[in-house]
């Protein structure tokens, strides 16, 4: 789990500074998808170190794709209740995020410990 949270650091945050126009909230937008895709990559790049390549390909697919859907998720109910960045019912919402996203990556240890 040490290792996810290095993994959550750097495409969560660091990777995040050099976006523009993001817009989470377009289903498709490609700065979006950027975003989920450099999460699924630093996944798998972290778990090929532990696992065969393809489990190790399929969970950084899983990283991806719930990713892209907690973050769209959370952007979407911001904009459609008007809660803005801001406050602090903003960062209340980004803990449930930020819980949803760590969560997945226990699933993600768990899986790749039942198949060992």
């Amino acid at each position: 789990m040490f290792l996810f949270t290095i993994k959550h650091c750097i495409a969560d945050v660091f990777l995040q500074t050099f976006h523009k126009n993001v817009r989470k909230q377009d289903y498709l937008n490609l700065g979006g998808h950027r975003h989920y895709a450099e999460h699924g990559v630093c996944t798998l790049v972290l778990l090929l170190f532990f696992v065969n390549p393809l489990i190790a390909v399929l969970l950084s697919i899983l990283d991806y794709l719930i990713h892209w859907h907690v973050d769209w998720g959370k952007t979407k109910f911001c904009n459609w209740a008007g809660i803005e960045r801001a406050t602090p019912l903003f960062w209340r919402i980004h803990t449930l995020d930020q819980m949803a996203h760590f969560s997945t990556y226990a699933l993600i240890v768990w899986i790749t410990y039942c198949l060992q």
